[in-house]
């Protein structure tokens, strides 16, 4: 080996590659990318200055996970909304924070209770209206996301981080909840502080499911009925 090989400014294609899967991702996610926005390899070649496969690669990856669309020699452009797949996710979401819930709330520490009660204030004090955009949705994933850790359950949290969080935290910017919403989601909010001051887990799983039901599942169902509707126009 050269004895200058070490300084050169040579970045592994797995960094480009995961750089560029997190960077696309996250615009996607936060809306800063709109779906339908098409998306040019040669952009992100002359972007990050290397070949068109570590490109490909963070492409493909985020084409797995339905984030964006490739139709090869037409167009890779970012994903719509699948409204009725993001409440087949926010139920997938919930039976595995339940069952973490159930099986691991009992056994809490004191610090992990502390440490989730802590969680729980901030929300508490923040304008729950804006529960949508994507800081309000990456506090009510880290919530959820501490639940399942806590149950130490690899699987669950290899499922929830890698498959569903994307879609979880994806949003649409400035986009308001309905007052009735932000009343239902302070109440289980402070009924899921007592809950785990009691360490109660079933009672937590109660309060979770209708939660998401109400405020997430429900609204979802209902808004891609609409679109198919309209779609029929």
């Amino acid at each position: 080996m050269d004895e200058n090989s070490e300084h050169l400014p040579i970045r592994p294609r797995q960094l480009i590659r995961d750089q560029v899967f997190s960077t696309l991702a996250e615009e996607i996610v936060s809306g800063r990318m709109q779906p339908l926005e098409e998306i040019r390899d040669q952009d992100l070649q002359a972007e990050y200055g290397v070949s068109r496969t570590p490109i490909r690669e963070a492409l493909n990856r985020l084409a797995d996970l339905g984030l964006i669309e490739v139709r090869t020699n037409r167009f890779t452009r970012v994903a719509p909304v699948d409204l009725d797949a993001q409440a087949d996710r926010a139920e997938a979401a919930v039976a595995m924070i339940g069952y973490c819930a159930v099986t691991a709330v009992p056994d809490y520490t004191d610090e992990q209770v502390a440490s989730l009660h802590r969680r729980i204030d901030g929300m508490l004090g923040t304008d729950l209206a804006w529960a949508a955009t994507r800081e309000g949705l990456q506090h009510w994933y880290a919530l959820w996301a501490e639940v399942v850790t806590n149950a130490g359950n690899r699987t669950m949290i290899e499922i929830l981080d890698g498959q569903l969080a994307l879609h979880l935290t994806r949003t649409v910017p400035e986009q308001r909840v309905p007052d009735a919403f932000v009343e239902h989601m302070r109440t289980a909010l402070a009924e899921l502080r007592a809950a785990l001051t009691h360490r109660d887990g079933h009672r937590f799983r109660e309060i979770i499911e209708p939660l998401f039901a109400h405020v997430t599942i429900e609204p979802l169902r209902s808004a891609a009925i609409a679109v198919e509707k309209n779609a029929r126009r």
